[in-house]
């Protein structure tokens, strides 16, 4: 399927950084952006696109540590404008191919984007890290009954010390140290959560972390979260490490995604699935499980896997095609409009609350 190449720049390609109110003047600059020197807003209505070139993004050699240091550029960008204007961040690596599409997507999500500026309106991003002492906890649990009693019975060469055993008491311990981690992990959530608008959990992914929690907070009652960091640390004596990074962006609330979809990429997810232009998202994914069932892997053997991925394609961009407005839309409204430039092309457009894989 054909899609236009949002992440990669070219030439005349814009890169959209970020969706704000728009401002008295049209087409204003607004800042700097490292590649071209300039941003500017594209207005539609009362909602604007921040936007630059981005080309330097092309150019680079996509290594990690390339990538590493375009998001941090990126985010700079968006932390600049966020202190003169509320802000609604746009995903990394997004471009379009013209101002006709940055006007088309403000338009199709102007609902989107307005309920979400109500919701977060005057709010910030803070995450919070929480790291524990992991030899001390250890320590602790070599004291536990279960875990002594073993240890004190190899020591007496009473009873096997096997592999089987070591790995009777490595469960043990890790029972105690998920155990452990899960009861604070609750107990500073809840404090924590008692400060702020929302808050999205992460899961620890390593034995120092006791907890990842990304905090939606009022932007004037920031020093509430300062008593309560101030708090736990003296209820816990020190023992814990706290990291607060902010404030950002409400990047994990709402981060807005746009797709450039080519009409003929959308009239061949339709031909796949077999749904037409009004389907909503229910009905693309209930039309999705019937055309899997013929090109599964566990149905036609390894070969199908190639079939799963493009019916899997078909279903996202349908979906998200559905969801756009949160409303069913026709093909003809999504195509035309009377805009020869978008007679081939449909934009798509979502806020996103960044939680799933990684959310606990």
């Amino acid at each position: 399927m054909n899609t236009l190449p949002i992440g990669r720049g070219c030439e005349t390609s814009i890169y959209v950084y970020a969706i704000i109110p728009a401002q008295p003047a049209t087409d204003e600059a607004i800042g700097t952006d490292p590649a071209s020197g300039q941003l500017w807003t594209i207005a539609a209505g009362p909602l604007a696109a921040v936007v630059g070139y981005g080309s330097n993004m092309e150019s680079r050699s996509g290594s990690r540590e390339d990538l590493v240091l375009q998001l941090l550029a990126h985010q700079k960008i968006i932390e600049q404008i966020m202190h003169t204007v509320p802000v609604l961040p746009v995903k990394f690596g997004t471009f379009v191919p013209d101002e006709v599409s940055v006007r088309t997507f403000l338009e199709r999500g102007g609902p989107a984007f307005r309920a979400a500026f109500d919701r977060l309106a005057d709010c910030v991003q803070v995450e919070i890290l929480v790291k524990w002492d992991v030899k001390a906890v250890f320590a602790e649990i070599a004291n536990e009954e279960a875990v002594a009693e073993l240890k004190k019975k190899w020591e007496l060469n009473v009873g096997p010390s096997d592999d089987a055993s070591r790995v009777v008491l490595g469960g043990l311990v890790k029972d105690s140290l998920d155990r452990r981690r899960a009861a604070l992990a609750d107990s500073l959530s809840e404090a924590l959560r008692a400060v702020a608008v929302d808050a999205i959990a992460y899961r620890a992914t390593a034995d120092q972390v006791v907890l990842h929690l990304v905090l939606l907070m009022k932007a004037d009652e920031m020093a509430a979260l300062d008593r309560c960091l101030e708090a736990l640390d003296a209820a816990h004596a020190g023992r814990l490490t706290c990291r607060c990074v902010g404030p950002l962006a409400p990047y994990s609330f709402a981060t807005v995604e746009i797709e450039v979809v080519e009409a003929t990429a959308l009239t061949q997810a339709m031909r796949l699935l077999g749904v037409g232009p009004t389907a909503s998202a229910a009905q693309v994914r209930a039309a999705y499980r019937r055309a899997a069932k013929s090109v599964h892997p566990d149905a036609v053997g390894v070969g199908g896997s190639a079939g799963m991925v493009t019916l899997t394609e078909a279903c996202r961009i349908l979906s998200l095609n559905a969801e756009t407005d949160g409303r069913q839309r026709d093909m003809d409204e999504v195509l035309s409009a009377g805009n020869p430039i978008l007679a081939d092309r449909s934009v798509i457009v979502s806020v996103r609350r960044q939680e799933g894989a990684l959310d606990a």
